[in-house]
């Protein structure tokens, strides 16, 4: 009877899909290293002994840096095994990153690195030039940046999970799990088909591998068994749009032990051979998700169209208290710091040894600590460690990677020239291809410092004075505008008076305003701001607090505060110093704050104006235990619904407020921030740019909080069991702008805030030796012999280098229009090898968008209507099509290009008139006798 009602209901035919899979962690509860050697070579290894004994079975594998590590330990002919069961289709690769990163706290170059990482292996060690399935299971939510990265790197179709709960509950409901997602606008169109998982990455109870409750292991019938999963499949087949049905079969690190997996595949193949052979119109086949998506797509169905993010990720407790995972926005800020810093350099790295020595750089540990349980801070507190060993070691490569480059790029010059004997010379690289006005600075035991540039030219420098118990230390502040896409030479004597051109010593004002030609922003007595106004424009009401929550039932991943907050009591103010000069304005605050019992640490806030449309705003914070602690502004100068606008570095995304007084659901109102944030007040936005990404929250109308530091002593019930006791002190900088919301300036300015300028003192230059140190710095006892400026040959505002890459033996050349308009592109001393774009994995075709029918419909979450959508700029029609090459508005495409000539002209750096080399000599030599008249003669 049983069988009979089973093909009566599936007439109409249904196919169920079971996907096996292990989701294997780069690192969470244990290191890296730990899981490879106690998990995934077993798992790995397992997997392989399955599928030699049955042909039919298949699985797919998601986490490259295991592979890696994996393939690298065997022999040829395991590997030769292997290499042919993806050739046979019986191992399929998804997602295929190095991890499966992020997707709130990353921005777009760090996500592209750490997939090309893993494509790149794929190409180098498969011959694999597309991965068809984007894997993302277990992210905390999900970013616009992935469906447009992903069709960006050919991906056809991507699997997600983590979104609302309510959300969820209503595409279940509607029918809408699988739906076209539109992503940012990065020159085509860049949609993806997406299918979102029922509930999660592991299958129901009655078939799951591992839990109590398993049937089989419970030894059920297979009739049982197959009633069960008939009432599944009926159940959810109303949620899709076609009669086809995929279900994962997997859990964390599966298939360990082979035992275990043999009979975990036999029990899915007993399902499978009772139902195909019993009931005639239901398949059931062991497959990859590729062969799930190809039969979708044959179905011709339509499908919806969704155009925001999904972001915050709510769920529940285990209680069903409701959770919001924000929490790890701010998670362990120093991890964060380090991620971001490292993955910065690994860029500057990168373009300098592609570009000049024509050589590949990898960093891979930097995308490692991508993954979902790394740069979000979710993790135990010695796997952290590993996470920060691993990118201290990779500055490091990075650091001499590009010292490498550099001492291959400076050349003895025809034109050398002579400086005040004797000086110090620092190598400084912008590694952004356009100019940048850039404020610097020097430590030193002396205020009585000179700086020249790579003209010979003396640059103006102030000195602040920083006393310690012992002495006085002195920063010297100093404004360069550095070309683009250089390694620049400083020029550093030390005096022992002060001299004509030493850096000027900083006054201290006797008010609590700081101003130049730019800004002008009141203090309070608290030191905290009261008004920031922009000269000319206009004022605009904008005062701070510090602010802190109680954290107790709050963990790693789940922001939840027991009370409404208050501004800081345990903080006192020490000082306010603001000082001027002529190069930069200072305001310095510093608060004490009581740590412990008997500990105090201070508390600080710095703010820095130095003639440029933008300032910077730097703090110095830590956390107490089950605290949660930000940064709270309130301006009665908002006034819109829609005034927060946050980035994903690859757009703007419009942010709602949704009033709710219960203190444990502010997390609700909470937004990552990598690419920064813009509020809107009255007719400008004052916009945020941060070096590393956090989080920014609406309190309530007018105001708004950026999520700093916390430290939480309980576990919040999602696997970690164990709190973030993180009381490391954390300096966060940002750049802030007050202005229009304009497109082109937004990116522009986002990637010279985020973008760090490198310096190298010469250590030895006998064999060129740098060193990041400027005690080592060796003294110049003879004249300058080699160029001064090295020009690497690009120099544009009309796109953005994001990276230079050694693909298939050839340059290749990553570039984003930023404009909002069609540009045309040339490329100073570099040509395009053809004019045609790229996908981001360098395949030479254009990506052609996919022939998913599309209906009417657009998806919009009914409890949070409109949140989360693009923030449309004003389109400019000025366009500028002339060039080599023509851009698409917000274009991101990759080009294979070829150095046309010498990229450094021996004497460009030099050309302005210079004295001769005796005139310079007699020159120097009379300075120098002034200065040190007990100097023996010959030194020079």
């Amino acid at each position: 009877m049983w069988t009979a009602l089973i093909i009566v209901t599936f007439c109409k035919g249904l196919e169920l899909f079971i996907v096996p899979h292990s989701h294997c962690d780069p690192g969470w509860i244990e290191p890296v290293n730990w899981y490879y050697d106690n998990k995934v070579k077993n798992i790995l290894s397992s997997l392989m002994t399955l599928l030699q004994e049955d042909e039919k079975r298949k699985v797919v594998w998601s986490e490259i840096s295991f592979l890696k590590m994996w393939m690298n330990s065997q022999s040829e002919i395991v590997k030769n095994q292997f290499k042919d069961f993806v050739k046979k289709g019986q191992i399929e690769f998804v997602g295929a990153g190095y991890v499966q990163n992020d997707e709130a706290s990353t921005d777009i170059e760090m996500v592209i690195r750490q997939i090309e990482h893993g494509h790149q292996y794929l190409k180098d060690e498969f011959g694999i030039d597309k991965v068809k399935v984007g894997w993302q299971i277990d992210p905390f939510g999900h970013s616009a940046l992935t469906p447009s990265l992903f069709s960006k790197f050919g991906f056809e179709y991507l699997v997600i999970n983590r979104i609302n709960v309510e959300f969820k509950k209503q595409l279940i409901n509607e029918g809408d799990l699988e739906f076209i997602w539109k992503g940012v606008n990065l020159g085509d169109e860049e949609s993806i088909f997406t299918h979102l998982l029922y509930d999660h990455y592991d299958p129901p109870l009655f078939l799951h591998p591992t839990r109590p409750g398993n049937w089989f292991a419970e030894k059920k019938s297979i009739e049982e068994c197959a009633k069960a999963l008939y009432n599944l499949a009926k159940d959810r087949s109303k949620s899709y749009k076609t009669d086809k049905i995929m279900l994962l079969y997997g859990e964390d690190f599966l298939f360990d032990r082979l035992d275990v997996a043999r009979e975990l595949f036999k029990r899915i193949e007993k399902m499978r051979d009772f139902i195909n052979d019993n009931i005639p119109d239901v398949k059931i086949r062991i497959a990859t998700a590729g062969e799930y998506f190809e039969a979708v797509k044959q179905s011709n169905s339509k499908f919806s169209i969704y155009t925001g993010d999904f972001l915050p990720y709510h769920s529940h407790r285990p209680t069903n208290e409701e959770a919001y995972w924000t929490g790890h926005y701010s998670t362990r800020p120093a991890l964060k710091q380090t991620i971001y810093y490292t993955q910065k350099l690994a860029r500057a790295a990168e373009i300098a040894k592609s570009v000049i020595k024509s050589e590949s750089y990898y960093a891979y540990d930097a995308s490692l600590a991508l993954h979902h349980d790394g740069i979000t801070g979710t993790c135990r507190p010695h796997v952290a460690q590993d996470y920060m060993e691993r990118l201290v070691n990779e500055q490091k490569n990075a650091n001499k990677a590009i010292k490498e480059t550099i001492k291959a790029a400076f050349t003895k010059s025809s034109q050398s020239y002579w400086l005040m004997l004797p000086y110090k010379v620092i190598i400084v690289y912008n590694p952004l291809n356009w100019d940048k006005a850039t404020l610097l600075n020097i430590k030193s035991d002396t205020p009585n410092i000179d700086i020249k540039n790579w003209d010979g030219d003396y640059v103006a420098s102030q000195s602040v004075e920083e006393k310690t118990e012992k002495n006085s230390k002195w920063t010297i502040y100093f404004k360069i505008k550095l070309p683009a896409l250089s390694f620049a030479t400083l020029f550093v004597t030390e005096h022992p008076s002060y001299c004509k051109f030493c850096a000027k010593l900083s006054t201290i004002s006797h008010d609590n305003i700081l101003r130049d030609k730019v800004f002008r922003i009141e203090i309070n007595n608290l030191g905290l701001v009261n008004k920031i106004s922009v000269i000319g424009k206009g004022n605009y009401d904008f005062k701070q607090e510090l602010w802190t929550y109680s954290g107790e039932k709050g963990g790693a991943y789940i922001y939840h505060p027991t009370n409404q907050g208050f501004s800081m009591s345990d903080t006192s103010l020490i000082s306010i110093k603001i000082l001027n000069g002529p190069v930069v304005q200072i305001a310095e605050i510093i608060w004490r704050r009581k740590k412990s019992q008997d500990e105090y640490q201070n508390y600080y806030q710095k703010i820095m104006l130095y003639g440029e449309k933008r300032f910077m705003w730097v703090y110095g914070f830590y956390s107490t235990m089950n605290e949660e602690i930000l940064v709270r502004f309130t301006s009665e100068d908002i006034s819109s619904n829609e005034w927060l606008l946050t980035s994903n570095s690859g757009d703007l995304r419009i942010r709602k407020y949704f009033k709710n007084d219960d203190p444990g659901k502010k997390g609700s109102n909470m937004y990552p921030t990598p690419g920064g944030f813009a509020i809107k007040l009255g007719n400008e936005y004052i916009k945020f740019y941060p070096k590393f990404s956090l989080g920014v929250g609406i309190v309530n109308q007018n105001s708004f909080e950026i999520l700093m530091h916390r430290s939480l002593a309980n576990d919040d019930t999602f696997g970690l069991v164990m709190g973030v006791d993180d009381k490391t002190f954390v300096k966060y900088h940002y750049e802030v702008e007050i202005g229009e919301l304009l497109a082109y300036n937004y990116k522009r300015a986002y990637l010279e805030a985020k973008t760090d300028v490198y310096s190298f003192w010469i250590e030895n230059i006998n064999d060129f030796s740098l060193t990041n140190e400027k005690a080592k710095a060796c003294e110049f006892t003879r004249k300058w012999e080699y160029n001064s400026l090295y020009l690497f040959g690009l120099n544009s505002t009309d796109a953005y280098l994001s990276s230079a890459v050694i693909k298939n033996g050839i340059l290749n050349f990553r570039l984003w229009n930023l404009h909002d308009s069609y540009k045309g592109i040339s490329l100073g001393n570099f040509t395009f090898i053809d004019k045609n774009k790229k996908i981001l994995n360098g395949n030479t075709n254009v990506l052609v968008p996919h022939s998913w029918a599309k209906n009417d419909k657009e998806i919009d979450f009914k409890l949070k209507q409109g949140t989360g959508k693009p923030y449309q700029f004003s389109q400019n029609t000025k366009n500028s099509p002339i060039g080599d090459v023509t851009l698409k508005p917000y274009d991101f495409s990759d080009f294979y290009v070829r150095k046309v000539e010498s990229i450094y002209s021996a004497d460009s750096s030099l050309s302005k008139e210079r004295p001769s080399d005796e005139t310079e000599f007699k020159r120097n030599a009379q300075i120098k006798s002034a200065l040190f008249p007990n100097a023996q003669s010959g030194e020079l």
